[in-house]
């Protein structure tokens, strides 16, 4: 019977042991990165009056983004899934607007040469007077194909009721992104 008790510990840690999956594994891999930040300046010569939301593209090189925030050349390999997490659009200046009381709603996607266009982003009700537009992300929309092509575009649509001309904006966004070393 002594036998048996002083087998117990070593019984029920061979258990424990061997009742981990594989999965586990993967989950202990992971490393996940928050608010990673980028921005592109998007300049517009002349946005008219619509109702069909014009698209407005400009070139983001998110690969070299998360490469200088990782300190590795190998950091978009290892990315498993990425997704916006905040998005700002910011109106430095404009030839005859002073905020963005002519836009009435913005939508923002992204695509490349061979992806189609995925929406990331939106604001359906633009604040009086507002000079910076928080808009909405979409949550679980991962873009980490987007985001490993060299022809990445990010794609704005304004809904706009009035003519506006040599719109600077920024876009000031935050990427969160989960990395599998072992890829």
């Amino acid at each position: 019977m002594k036998k048996i008790f002083s087998l117990l510990p070593v019984f029920l840690m061979t258990i424990f042991l061997t009742s981990c999956s594989d999965d586990d594994d993967v989950v202990d891999r992971l490393r996940t990165i928050s608010d990673v930040p980028a921005s592109a300046e998007v300049s517009v010569d002349y946005l008219p009056i619509n109702i069909f939301e014009i698209p407005v593209e400009t070139d983001l090189d998110l690969r070299q983004l998360i490469e200088d925030e990782l300190g590795t050349d190998e950091a978009l390999n290892q990315v498993k899934e990425i997704e916006l997490d905040d998005m700002d659009i910011v109106l430095m200046s404009a030839d005859d607007q002073e905020n963005f009381d002519f836009v009435n709603s913005v939508t923002l996607g992204v695509r490349t040469d061979d992806l189609d266009y995925k929406e990331v982003a939106f604001l359906d009700e633009i604040p009086s007077g507002a000079t910076t537009l928080d808009l909405n992300t979409i949550d679980d929309v991962f873009i980490d194909d987007y985001a490993k092509s060299e022809s990445l575009k990010l794609v704005i649509q304004f809904e706009s009721t009035e003519d506006a001309t040599n719109l600077n904006l920024n876009m000031e966004m935050e990427f969160d992104a989960k990395l599998d070393p072992s890829l």
